[in-house]
């Protein structure tokens, strides 16, 4: 006989995890070279890349960071365009 969680882990039809790449709060800053400072002003904000809390650690979906960045320069280029922006 099956132990009952077992029978309720295997009903679910959950898709298996993605496989993306995890980057840690060191990797992120990093590779943007800034502090993690910036990073919890850019959550406390609302305009970091979605994280995710994994025990004591702050991570971070590469695809996650990959459409922030994407969101980000779509707006910077619509900042830059003529009589859209405040001029500075």
């Amino acid at each position: 006989m099956v132990p009952a969680h077992l029978v309720v882990m295997a009903a679910r039809n959950e898709p298996p995890l993605t496989h993306t790449p995890m980057w840690t709060l060191d990797e992120l800053c990093e590779k943007f070279h800034v502090s993690h400072e910036t990073v919890h002003t850019w959550r406390k904000r609302g305009t970091a890349p979605k994280a995710y809390v994994i025990g004591r650690h702050l991570m971070f979906e590469e695809s996650d960071v990959r459409t922030w960045l994407d969101a980000r320069t779509t707006a910077s280029e619509e900042e830059r365009r003529p009589g859209t922006g405040s001029g500075w």
